[in-house]
């Protein structure tokens, strides 16, 4: 039997008379900043007067009943799910234990100290930032490096590292019960974890299951397995654990196909106690990734059902700096946006945390892959025999939740270690032997929990890597890898096309939040670009100049701050669009394009393709168009144009492509039609145009669009889609006043329609947050554009809307 504990908690600042009541899970921060006692700190630069509050220790204590019925069970057990961070706890004046890890699971037997009644639970949760700035390595074995944003020694506390900033995130090191207490009581057994592996053939795939059970010498138990399919029709019931499912229904990545999803149920019987069960629900795939060599060297491609995916996503970070928050209703809102750009894939970056059993459960629902990377991030660890002991549990509790969820692609051993060995400055002055147990703990340790508990899954010892041993990490030709010149070293956008990664897991551009989430931590004094709140907002050094030197490259100055929000913006969705579509060009070279970054945890300047608020930015809508499984893209060299489609989808696509060369005025000064037949998994160069003579002239008064038809050929749908492509930068056109004529109508349908060229018009909702099927629209001839809303109207309330567009950005 099984129950939560959450009500009747209090908590205190350890040593003072005043004590607050929580809700479980919570934290200090949340429990206080709602009391009034700390200010919000995502508000102006509160963020630094809460950070030091941290230096304080806190109480937490909390009453529960113990029923008759539970007292007399043979076994009692606390299991703690999550405990934020180092904490000493207690049961009626007896000490359980100590913990010193938030990533893991603690269980407790409390039957000698359990009383049938009331029942107190107190935890003394110690101060992080006291822990960490009192943490003595051994002599020779000091750790200085510290990456942008974070504070020094936080690799010596198994906590997000991101909790001690990040250059996108806050200093909040905040201590609590981020996750679920739960009360288990039973006789003589317990049923624990099961493995279910997958062995594929032609037309069957059959499940073997390890069920593991902790049960005292003299118990007895028997197993009993369940298989239903995915409209629950009952496929099995019996106490075989190898089981045969005849002409399964595989599960795909979103993009690629369905993803039905099994349920298994195993059923736990023992003598004189009520059965225990566990429902597990699976999708019958195979996932791994190729590393066969070829022309270029070895590739790095995710391979699902035989078939090898390019990878379209983002790399994910905690939604938020409470992680008591961090619920299932902000995880659908995480899948439904990954989605909705038309990602298959998001990688779960090392310096954040393990997400909730939910986050796996929609990831499986709605086909996307997870990229798992182990919480280790752009750090050096002191690899102590207590450290590695609490790692490999870590590990273990961690892979034994998410090893059967069918959205697991690989699980990735950290972030940046391995290269950061190899190519940064501030880790040269470290000790040799802090180097040799990067290969210990991540080549050896870890790598062999994820051998033990999820023997099916692909391990991948870093990101970036070329497959360990420091060979190479970042090697363009083999592995994963990670780019930052552009954006970190200022090169142009069209640097990502001198690249061709085999798999990209890291590249980015930042831009500033919307205006409406700005005006979250802002007064009016504070709105400019260069004030203390806005660069208490930015956490990356000179980010602020960057997005302006990266402005003057294409655009006119923005005469306000909403217009430079909008166009820094514009820029970011720009520069991914131009290295995703590069990349997805050269599939097969290239098999991974996974921005930098998804979401953010607070309100801020950053990487993000979706704030704080889950407001989508350009980018996201972007990304929605340039991660469809067919798309168009335009390659430009000089004046000459190649038109291409690339197909992700299983299916063969026919295409009708239409070529215009216009003047601003939608006046059609060429054109050319070109049709053909693009296969599955491929990327074909339809038609490519030199302009040089039809432009000689004028080039700052045209462009050129793609327009383009595909038609499913064994539906019949046909969808239809516009590129455009100018020949000199944005800011050098002589646009006009493109007259924009828009309209909203009570459901949030919106029209637009423009008398002239308008490259980009953006629209957003003034009160409610609303997201449409379609935005960053280029208003390339007259003809309107209609915008249907996905969410966020209100029923009965017409929506006030506003509308972005370059011109009136400095006009």
């Amino acid at each position: 039997m099984k129950r939560e504990l959450k009500e009747s908690f209090e908590i205190r600042v350890a040593g003072t008379e005043d004590w607050y009541s929580m809700t479980v899970p919570g934290s200090a921060m949340d429990t206080l900043v709602k009391a009034g006692v700390l200010p919000d700190p995502y508000y102006g630069e509160n963020e630094y007067q809460v950070r030091e509050f941290f230096r304080n220790d806190f109480d937490i204590r909390g009453h529960f009943t113990v029923s008759p019925e539970e007292f007399k069970a043979g076994h009692m057990l606390l299991v703690f799910n999550g405990i934020d961070t180092v904490a000493d706890l207690y049961l009626n004046g007896h000490k359980l234990g100590h913990t010193e890890n938030m990533h893991r699971r603690f269980t407790f037997d409390i039957k000698k100290y359990a009383k049938e009644g009331d029942n107190l639970l107190e935890i003394h949760l110690a101060s992080p930032l006291n822990f960490i700035e009192s943490y003595k390595p051994a002599k020779g074995r000091e750790i200085h490096m510290c990456n942008t944003g974070t504070m020094p020694g936080n690799q010596y506390i198994r906590k997000p590292h991101c909790m001690f900033g990040w250059d996108w995130g806050p200093q909040l090191p905040d201590a609590g019960i981020f996750r679920e207490i739960e009360l288990v009581t039973y006789e003589k057994a317990r049923l624990m974890d099961t493995l279910i592996r997958q062995k594929h053939e032609e037309g069957q795939v059959t499940l073997t299951m390890t069920t593991d059970v902790e049960k005292d010498a003299d118990a007895k138990v028997k197993l009993t397995y369940e298989v239903m399919d995915p409209d629950g029709k009952l496929l099995y019931l019996g106490e075989d654990s190898s089981v045969k499912i005849e002409e399964p229904r595989l599960w795909w990545p979103h993009g690629s196909g369905e993803q039905p999803l099994y349920t298994v149920r195993v059923l736990m019987e023992s003598e004189g106690e009520e059965a225990q069960e566990k429902l597990y629900r699976i999708g019958l795939r195979t996932v791994t990734v190729s590393r066969e060599d070829d022309e270029w060297g070895q590739e790095f491609a995710i391979t699902v059902n035989g078939k090898k995916i390019f990878a379209r996503g983002a790399d994910y970070i905690p939604d938020d700096c409470y992680y008591s928050r961090l619920t299932r209703e902000v995880f659908l809102r995480d899948v439904q946006a990954a989605v909705f750009a038309n990602f298959n894939c998001l990688r779960i970056w090392g310096g954040g945390y393990y997400p909730a059993d939910e986050f796996y459960d929609l990831c499986d629902e709605y086909g996307i892959l997870l990229w798992q990377d182990l919480m280790y991030a752009c750090n050096i660890y002191d690899l102590t025999e207590s450290f590695k002991e609490n790692i490999v549990e870590e590990a273990r509790d961690n892979i034994l939740r998410f090893r059967n969820h069918a959205s697991l692609g690989l699980i990735c051993g950290n972030n940046e270690l391995e290269s950061a060995w190899t190519d940064w400055t501030a880790m040269k002055c470290h000790a040799p032997s802090l180097k040799r147990d990067y290969l210990i703990q991540f080549e050896y340790l870890l790598a062999n929990v994820v051998k033990e508990t999820a023997p099916d899954a692909f391990y991948w010892p870093s990101s970036p890597s070329s497959g360990g041993s420091f060979d190479k990490p970042n090697d363009d030709n083999r592995g994963d890898a990670h780019y930052w010149d552009v954006w970190h070293g200022q090169l142009p956008f069209s640097e990502y096309l001198n690249h061709y990664f085999r798999f990209c897991s890291e590249f980015g551009f930042q831009s500033l939040p919307s205006i409406k989430t700005i005006e979250t931590f802002t007064e009016e004094k504070d709105r400019n670009l260069f004030s203390k709140v806005m660069e208490s907002h930015q956490k990356n050094p000179a980010a602020n100049g960057k997005i302006l030197y990266y402005l003057s490259e294409t655009f006119r100055y923005p005469r306000d701050l909403s217009g430079l929000t909008f166009l820094s913006q514009i820029l970011q969705g720009y520069a991914m669009k131009v290295a995703t579509e590069h990349w997805r060009r050269n599939r097969g070279r290239c098999m991974g394009s996974i921005y930098w970054q998804f979401n953010d945890n607070w309100p801020v300047a950053s990487w993000s393709s979706m704030d704080y608020y889950g407001r989508y930015k350009a980018l996201h809508y972007m990304a929605r168009v340039f991660n469809e499984a067919v798309a168009g893209s335009i390659r430009k060299e000089g004046n000459t144009m190649g038109f291409w489609i690339s197909n992700e989808s299983l299916k063969e696509a026919a295409v009708e492509v239409k070529v215009s060369l216009k003047d601003l005025d939608f006046k059609v000064l060429y054109e050319e039609t070109v049709s053909g037949t693009v296969a599955p998994l491929s990327a074909v160069d339809l038609l490519t145009k030199d302009f040089s003579e039809l432009i000689e002239g004028r080039s700052e008064q045209v462009f050129v669009t793609m327009e383009y038809k595909v038609t499913d050929k064994e539906t019949g749908k046909t969808e239809e889609r516009c590129e455009f492509e100018t020949f000199v930068p944005v800011k050098h056109l002589e646009l006009k006043d493109p007259e924009l004529t828009v309209s909203c109508a009570e459901d949030g349908t919106v029209t637009i329609s423009a008398k002239s060229f308008a490259p980009y018009c953006m629209v957003e909702g003034v009160n409610e947050d609303i997201i449409w099927d379609s935005n960053v629209l280029a208003m390339t001839d007259g003809n309107a554009k209609v915008l249907h809303p996905v969410k966020g109207v209100v029923p009965g309330v017409k929506p006030e809307i506003r509308v972005y567009d370059v011109y009136h950005t400095y006009a």
